[in-house]
């Protein structure tokens, strides 16, 4: 029986190398759901994947992380759930620690985890905690997100708005996720265990100086902190300006075009009872 599918999302030939190339241990249990975007043609499978019992490829044609992820989620059977991308490896010790945080943790819809990284290490709280009480500067990657699927399945899904794959609002999907989640009723836990190595750079990481990143920041703030946004967005810009060449104002601007961005083009709308059926 099948407890926990790890949904990975892909795009593409090299995305699909990179699934092949990354490390999937046969865990009993465990399953392997790979979301294949293929926007431009279809492809066949690679042998290495075909060969699997616990590998299943569900292809879409479409572009965009959120709606691959939200595909994985409509295409996932098992009552457990880990969101993951194609380059991040398991092995058997993680997935089963995983499977039993649930157990572990019976009111808990969603348990985020920690990940570890030799080239871009990650700080985290040493203990567990949930949600809704937060310590400051916590904040979740998606491939640390894990929930039972009976509780995400046709409430909460991914803003598809926003993400890699859309033209302006490039980041911040797992932050509204999170935060729709919450506002759905769902009991969210951070669980101080390592699921997975990713020994890549996250895009927090990679772009925090790019402007669509600020841009994306501000229409996130202005969406999960309705009531605190502008001072929030002064207090990060005016951080991120002492640690940068660049100035407060490229910060706090850019920010605030997020802000009249997703506004004008209503990028954050609700997200409950949304049919996710195959």
């Amino acid at each position: 029986m099948v407890k926990l599918q790890v949904l990975i999302c892909t795009i593409g030939a090299e995305g699909i190398r990179r699934v092949v190339e990354s490390s999937h241990p046969e865990v009993e249990g465990v399953e392997y759901l790979v979301s294949w975007q293929l926007p431009d043609g279809d492809m066949d499978v690679p042998e290495a994947l075909v060969v699997r019992d616990d590998v299943k490829v569900c292809k879409v044609n479409s572009r965009g992380i959120c709606r691959n992820r939200n595909n994985a989620v409509r295409c996932a059977t098992a009552p457990l759930c880990l969101m993951s991308d194609d380059d991040v490896c398991y092995k058997e010790e993680e997935l089963k620690s995983l499977i039993y945080a649930f157990e572990k943790y019976p009111d808990a819809d969603i348990i985020t985890v920690r990940h570890h990284s030799d080239n871009y290490p990650k700080a985290y709280p040493d203990q567990s905690f949930d949600l809704v009480n937060a310590p400051k500067g916590y904040y979740v990657t998606c491939f640390e997100i894990a929930f039972r699927l009976s509780a995400v399945k046709g409430v909460v899904k991914f803003n598809e708005n926003i993400s890699i794959g859309t033209p302006v609002l490039r980041c911040g999907e797992e932050d509204v996720f999170i935060h729709d989640a919450k506002k759905a009723g769902l009991k969210a836990r951070f669980v101080p265990i390592v699921v997975g190595t990713h020994n890549h750079p996250t895009t927090a990481g990679r772009d925090a100086e790019e402007p669509y990143f600020w841009i994306t920041k501000g229409a996130v703030f202005s969406y999960i902190h309705r009531f605190t946004w502008l001072p929030r967005i002064v207090v990060n810009a005016w951080r991120a300006s002492r640690k940068s060449e660049k100035s407060f104002g490229f910060f706090f601007v850019n920010a605030l075009r997020g802000v009249k961005y997703a506004k004008e083009n209503k990028v954050f709308k609700s997200t409950k009872k949304v049919d996710l059926s195959c």
